[in-house]
């Protein structure tokens, strides 16, 4: 089965094909570098969704499926008002199948660096945690804040498994 992704992240890259690894045997996953056309900060979820079914639609070339993951960070009623969220969106040439990965806060500082200094995430976070300038393409944030428990590539993995939920079990969805 070959899948395209919308990124050459090795991280995303790693995520897909451990998702689709779980349910298919011969999976050959092709990173492409491919605008979202979103910003470099999405900061609402429609932002979020729209780039990640726009990198999936436009790597659907020579494939079963082709897959976009966009990961921003939308309003919550929470302490700094801000959560993280990756959606994964899955293409088969007709459909988009959805998923989500959990969601989690970011820092009210991580939030001031973003919306106020306009820092992108990864400079927000190196000044946050005072350590490397890539998160995104290593533990992420999300690994920082679970102090390891879950890195960035199981955080996607599952927003990916959940996309994958109505390709696996479409029986429930007919």
């Amino acid at each position: 089965m070959k899948i395209n992704i919308g990124s050459e992240n090795p991280v995303k890259v790693k995520a897909v094909k451990n998702a689709f690894g779980k349910y298919f045997k011969k999976v050959v996953v092709q990173g492409k570098k491919t605008d979202s056309e979103a910003r470099d900060q999405p900061l609402n979820l429609l932002e979020i969704l729209n780039g990640a079914k726009s990198r999936a639609e436009k790597n659907f070339i020579d494939c079963q499926y082709s897959i976009g993951i966009e990961s921003g960070i939308m309003s919550f009623p929470c302490d700094s008002g801000y959560m993280e969220i990756t959606v994964a969106a899955i293409f088969d040439g007709t459909n988009f199948f959805l998923g989500t990965s959990p969601l989690f806060e970011y820092p009210k500082k991580a939030v001031q660096l973003l919306l106020q200094e306009r820092d992108d995430v990864t400079t927000a976070f190196a000044k946050l945690f005072g350590k490397e300038k890539d998160l995104g393409r290593k533990q992420g944030a999300v690994g920082e804040l679970t102090k390891g428990k879950i890195d960035r590539t199981k955080f996607t993995e599952l927003a990916v498994m959940m996309a994958l939920t109505k390709i696996v079990s479409k029986e429930f969805f007919e």
